[in-house]
């Protein structure tokens, strides 16, 4: 069977231009003489719908697009992802998770998702019914065996230990299915892919069956989907792989031989900066966005930033702005004008100093003659907040934020002042990682002038302050922030490892104190298997840890 997959790009809630995305493909298949054509998971309404899935009216709008899309159909088979919805169903949703099976002028066959993810980023149980049941359909001599995401991910020769106490895929096996299709909008950590991989290779190896895994492509603000479908055949090898953060189109044919594909990631850096790259721009372009802007200090977090805008965006569509102070040092002006150089980039310079100044004389009588402390200093990134949400609004630029993980899991990045802004771009990359992409990045040419990478990171905003004068150095602490936010370890084990329980203490302290500015700030694009966002969720007011 010759089997078009079709790696796209939807934008959630436009069933109109989904649509067409799916027409355009299944008639360009059709051309091609394909048998079948498959997208993937809730292509037509975009993945994740949430709340919008809620609404009767977008639900019947769903359903009118998918029997429009049916009605174009002809001898060549059609599977996408779509919303279904059961009438009679009088407990529960009645909604589904589905993927439509469409030849000959009509939706012939349904089969909707039996495992319904409820943790980290998703929450499907909120909106969706388990499948009643699972079917295999014939189709031009073969068995379709259809699935949808987290079904395949229960697979009980490769998982230790499951989450499920049913496995759909293995009820497809028992039907006699003989081609395996599994349509999925899986959101992208580093790592995770080469885990797909794994686990599709032992399953189809265990069951043999080719099977055929069209994956999203394309960032929903802060989830990012990364393609790299994977096409593997009944003795567990890949033989074809979508391309990885674009789009792709690609034919396989169940009967032909492939050489094999064994490597399946690249490298951290390249992985993440490319999905960062991905995140940026489909976040400008679904939400409208011509222009970026940065807030430029000179300090390595807001060069990668503005590094990914341009590499998103163009040149000529990134704008960054110095903001210096009398804090500011020579050679952080020296070392942004350098970047913006050699970036091409548009720039501006506004001092904050003067109204720094009329602040602080205007705060002086309220503040009793107290000691300077840190609202002082965050009096001056609040100012360059104002400043940059001001050029947002006035210019209609997309303001992304410069805090990476480190910072915003601890709270140096300041509320109201260098978290304003509508994207955490590098929001779940941790200090010690911004330097390796940095490095990355300059492979081959300086385009971050190494002076900084190679000066000690600063808010400058106090004389000679450094970040490490009330963080622990950055090696230390992103080991700790690793192990508390992503491997839920919790303060003695991670003592045990550290050896400096008082060091842990304190790091653990400052992320649960400063959850209350997470609550606030801009989406951050995931990257990890624990992002913040609502991928994390821990109460503001708590009593766990005093």
């Amino acid at each position: 069977m010759k089997i078009a997959v079709c790696q796209y790009n939807p934008v959630i809630g436009d069933l109109i231009g989904n649509a067409g995305k799916i027409i355009t493909g299944y008639k360009r298949a059709v051309k091609e003489g394909i048998d079948l054509v498959v997208f993937p998971e809730l292509f037509l309404c975009g993945y994740p719908p949430l709340d919008l899935v809620e609404k009767k009216e977008f639900r019947d709008a769903v359903r009118l697009n998918a029997e429009e899309i049916a009605a174009i159909t002809g001898n060549t088979g059609l599977i996408f992802g779509t919303i279904t919805e059961d009438y009679q169903d009088k407990i529960g949703t009645g909604v589904y998770n589905s993927a439509a099976l469409c030849y000959n002028g009509k939706i012939q066959f349904i089969q909707s998702k039996t495992l319904i993810p409820n943790y980290d980023v998703f929450d499907e149980v909120r909106y969706f019914e388990s499948a009643k049941d699972v079917f295999v359909h014939e189709f031009r001599g073969e068995r379709l065996g259809i699935s949808i995401c987290e079904d395949i991910w229960n697979d009980a020769d490769y998982w230790k230990h499951r989450r499920y106490t049913v496995d759909p895929v293995q009820k497809l096996v028992d039907g006699k299915a003989t081609i395996l299709i599994n349509i999925s909008a899986s959101p992208y950590a580093y790592g995770k892919r080469k885990q797909r991989y794994n686990m599709l290779s032992v399953l189809t190896k265990t069951d043999k069956l080719p099977l055929i895994y069209a994956c999203c492509v394309g960032a929903q603000t802060e989830l990012i989907f990364d393609g790299g479908s994977l096409c593997l055949n009944s003795s567990g090898k890949l033989d074809l792989m979508g391309k990885t953060f674009e789009e792709d189109y690609f034919i396989y044919d169940t009967h032909k031989e492939y050489p094999e594909i064994e490597n399946v990631e690249a490298s951290f850096e390249e992985e993440v900066l490319s999905a960062m790259i991905l995140g940026v721009k489909d976040y400008a372009n679904k939400t409208n966005f011509k222009k970026a802007l940065v807030g430029l200090s000179g300090g390595i977090d807001s060069a990668l930033v503005t590094y990914v805008a341009v590499k998103a965006l163009g040149n000529e569509n990134v704008h960054v702005v110095l903001m210096p102070s009398k804090y500011s040092s020579e050679g952080s002006v020296i070392d942004s004008l350098n970047l913006i150089s050699n970036l091409g980039i548009s720039s501006g310079n506004i001092s904050i100093q003067p109204v720094v100044d009329v602040a602080l004389g205007m705060l002086k009588d309220s503040f009793n003659g107290k000691n300077e402390d840190i609202t002082e200093e965050n009096i001056q990134s609040r100012i360059r907040g104002l400043y940059l949400m001001a050029l947002s609004n006035k210019m209609g630029y997309l303001l992304c934020t410069t805090g990476n993980k480190s910072e915003i899991a601890t709270g140096y990045a300041t509320l109201y002042g260098d978290m304003c802004g509508a994207l955490a771009v590098i929001g779940d990359i941790y200090k010690t990682q911004v330097y390796l992409i940095a490095n990355y990045i300059n492979k081959k040419n300086e385009i971050i002038p190494n002076e900084i990478i190679e000066k000690a990171p600063s808010a400058e905003l106090r004389p000679n302050q450094t970040d490490q004068d009330s963080l622990p150095p950055y090696d230390l602490l992103d080991r700790i922030l690793k192990m508390y936010l992503e491997e839920q370890r919790e303060c003695d084990e991670i003592s045990n490892i550290i050896g400096n329980r008082d060091v842990v203490k304190k790091v653990l302290r400052l992320v649960d104190l400063n959850e209350f500015k997470r609550k606030q700030a801009a989406p951050v694009l995931r990257v990890s298997t624990k992002a913040f966002g609502y991928g994390r969720r821990f109460p503001i007011v708590q009593g766990w840890r005093k």
